[in-house]
């Protein structure tokens, strides 16, 4: 490579790397973290989620828990003018006080799923529109400061989210709701 092509290709990944740092910058500098509680909306652009209440038990008919099973009632609302919303079953998140995340459980959902009741979460949103869902967790029986965030996007997303929008998730109270 001759000295003025080395020189540019210099120049560029500085460049490149200035412009990364003053983008990152701005963006920790305006993101904002954001903790709800019951009834408040969380929201992810158009999209927001809320929780309507939460129980706790140690048995889902046929299922009984490792732990405990957090019942929680999800309400997902479609703000956009436009597009549809489909909710993704994989997007809540159980967070516990020490960082330990839960997924939700998949053999209690389906258990709870088939219980009878329609779920209107299973088709796209409209614009406009919102649905509820109860998801279960079994999370460990001596959990602490739980709280459910919304997975959008996968690890990438969820960084991205981080950096850019600050964390935000519910606060579970079992007493509520």
């Amino acid at each position: 490579m001759n000295k003025p092509m080395k020189s540019l290709t210099i120049a560029i990944v500085i460049g490149c790397g200035l412009i990364f740092g003053l983008l990152a910058t701005l963006a920790v500098l305006n993101r904002h973290d954001q903790v709800a509680t019951f009834n408040q909306e969380i929201q992810y652009d158009d999209f927001a989620f809320s929780v309507q209440g939460v129980r706790t038990t140690r048995t889902l008919g046929s299922s009984t828990a490792r732990g405990v099973y957090y019942v929680v009632m999800l309400k997902i609302a479609n703000h956009a003018k436009r597009v549809n919303y489909e909710f993704k079953p994989d997007s809540p998140v159980l967070v516990a006080g020490d960082g330990k995340q839960y997924r939700i459980s998949s053999e209690a959902q389906r258990v709870l799923d088939s219980g009878g009741s329609a779920d209107t979460c299973i088709t796209p949103i409209p614009p406009g529109s919102s649905c509820t869902k109860e998801v279960v967790f079994d999370v460990a029986p001596d959990i602490t400061d739980p709280r459910l965030r919304v997975s959008t996007g996968g690890l990438a997303g969820d960084i991205l989210d981080t950096i850019f929008y600050g964390k935000k998730v519910i606060k579970l109270d079992p007493q509520e709701g």
